[in-house]
């Protein structure tokens, strides 16, 4: 897209939109890079898809999921393995969400039922292999609208990518205009209200600005970049200065 001063553009006027369209965006990337890296390492694995329900009357707790990954992980150790995952959750109508969890695991290491174990005790799970991980998650990411998301719910997670991982998840999830100019293996990072290239330094304002509202959605109104809008450090670990 190429854009021009003056352009309007209107976003999604709904905060769950835009965690649902946050969530898709970060389920999908996550779950490339973790196979990205996996196959550059030429490691061998499988992935397992769980999805755990809620019975009628169980109380949904924002713990629930980290709670259970961490037996998964626990267990994994136990074993000498390890263990790798991308998970989000489904709301639904009546409120009570669903969990679908891709496990990757190494080859020959089949990954026990969490309601069996204990780790989930709040309702039923299920779990096959995944020939397909990212279309399997992609599409439960892809649900959720008109739905009721529990108050304070993640909508969705994955396992430790280090620090030079969420920097390049944060590029996937950065906005256009911002991927257009810091390439995919340089990575980006947020410090106040700038977008900072993580490899460079250089920092950079958002060329859009709030114009109005209509109808409950925000207005953006293009209004290009200045000089004060791109920042160049002067010497490693500079940070940018406050716009304000």
């Amino acid at each position: 897209m190429n854009e021009t001063i003056g352009d309007l553009v209107a976003v999604a006027s709904s905060n769950t939109d835009r965690r649902l369209r946050h969530m898709q965006a970060g389920v999908r990337a996550s779950a490339q890079m973790i196979i990205a890296d996996l196959q550059e390492r030429n490691v061998r694995y499988r992935s397992a898809f769980i999805t755990t329900t809620y019975r009628e009357g169980a109380v949904w707790d924002r713990r629930d999921i980290s709670m259970m990954l961490a037996h998964y992980r626990k267990w994994a150790k136990r074993r000498g393995a390890w263990v790798r995952y991308v998970w989000t959750l489904e709301a639904t109508k009546r409120g009570r969400p669903h969990y679908h969890v891709v496990l990757f695991l190494p080859r020959g290491v089949t990954p026990p039922l969490p309601d069996k174990q204990g780790w989930w005790s709040k309702g039923c799970t299920n779990a096959k292999w995944a020939r397909s991980p990212i279309g399997y998650i992609s599409k439960y990411a892809s649900k959720g609208a008109n739905s009721v998301l529990p108050p304070g719910a993640r909508l969705w997670g994955c396992s430790a990518l280090g620090a030079e991982g969420r920097c390049r998840l944060l590029w996937h999830l950065a906005p256009s205009w911002l991927r257009r100019l810091v390439p995919f293996d340089e990575g980006v990072r947020r410090f106040r209200q700038w977008w900072v290239n993580a490899t460079t330094g250089w920092a950079y304002l958002s060329p859009w600005l709030l114009d109005s509202v209509s109808g409950g959605a925000p207005i953006l109104r293009y209004r290009g970049f200045t000089l004060d809008d791109v920042f160049i450090p002067q010497y490693a670990g500079e940070s940018p200065p406050d716009p304000y």
